[in-house]
This record gives structure tokens, C-alpha cells and sequence, in this order.
């Protein structure tokens, strides 16, 4: 090979190298979250790893008479003021309820609270393990699994939060 290709060659790895590394890089100092829906915030309230599971037949046909359940987390990173969800909308359901004991919805400051998922107390051994839930009732046909509805949470302090979440698919679906 002669000097010139061999300078060429170089050349070429060396602006590959560059290209890749430019393009594997990024401006953004934190990048969106990897989490199922959500990460959608209004100053110092949060909504994450938000999703709904709708109740399915035996085929997977999505029940549509059947409650969804709504699982979601809400944080508030304020360090000093409490925060309180008053209620969930979304346009694509007759209603949204939310089962939980009084009290369950106010979220102290830098803290969270989640629907739909375990809840362990091990600070206070007499305090109970029944974690609060929410359901959507009436879904329309937006509702497809696989895809996304607006959903509106709303806070005393932060205002109405909305963002678009998935509808899961059947968990008995075989490929």
C-alpha cells in the first residue's frame, strides 16, 4: 500500500471515529426517563412510571365494561410544602377512581406515592400494607393496547399535569 493510501485510510478511520462518537453523544445533560410513561413534571410535582392495565378476556379482547387499573407514581421534590392530588381525568374514560384511605394522596415533602403497586411499612409495624389504587371506567376506543391516551393529574400546588399513557397489552398474548 502506498503512503498516500495508507495516509488516506487513516484519515477515513480517524473522521469514522469522530462521527460515531458525535452521534452517540448528547446535549442534554439528562436525558428523557427509560420509564414506562410519564416523567412529566410541573415544577417541583412529578408523575412517573405511569400506565394502564385494562382487563382482558380469555382471547385478549380488551373488556371495555371491565374497570382498567391506573398505575402511577407521583413525587414532590419540594423540601419544605406538601402536595396533594385531587383527581385524574382523561377524555378517553367516563370516569377515574381512586381507592384509598384517607389521607393517602397528600405527598410530604420529598417524597412520593404510588398506585397500583406493593406498599411495605416497615417504619410503623401497625400501620397497613394495603396499598391505594386507581381505575378508569368506560374506556372509549382510543384504548387500544399498544397505544397512548391523555390523562390529567391534578395537584393542589402544581395544576393539572398531562401526558399521554400506554395502554398495556395482554399479558396472555402468545407471538
Amino acid at each position: 500500500m502506498s503512503i498516500s493510501m495508507t495516509r488516506y485510510a487513516a484519515s477515513a478511520a480517524m473522521a469514522l471515529a469522530l462521527g460515531v462518537s458525535t452521534a452517540c453523544s448528547s446535549d442534554d445533560p439528562e436525558p428523557d426517563s427509560t420509564n414506562r410513561g410519564g416523567g412529566e413534571t410541573d415544577g417541583q410535582t412529578s408523575v412517573e412510571n405511569v400506565f394502564i392495565a385494562p382487563a382482558y378476556a380469555i382471547d385478549c379482547s380488551l373488556q371495555v365494561d371491565a374497570p382498567a387499573q391506573l398505575s402511577f407514581t407521583a413525587v414532590n421534590d419540594s423540601s419544605t410544602e406538601a402536595e396533594t392530588l385531587s383527581e385524574i381525568t382523561s377524555p378517553a374514560a367516563e370516569r377515574v377512581e381512586i381507592d384509598a384511605p384517607a389521607g393517602a394522596l397528600e405527598i410530604a415533602p420529598e417524597s412520593s406515592i404510588a398506585a397500583g403497586q406493593p406498599v411495605e411499612n416497615v417504619e410503623d409495624a401497625d400501620a397497613p400494607d394495603r396499598p391505594f389504587r386507581s381505575f378508569m371506567f368506560g374506556l372509549d376506543d382510543s384504548a387500544e393496547p399498544g397505544k397512548s391516551i391523555p390523562v390529567t393529574f391534578t395537584f393542589e400546588r402544581a395544576g393539572d399535569i398531562t401526558l399521554q399513557v400506554a395502554v398495556d397489552a395482554c399479558p396472555n398474548q402468545s407471538e
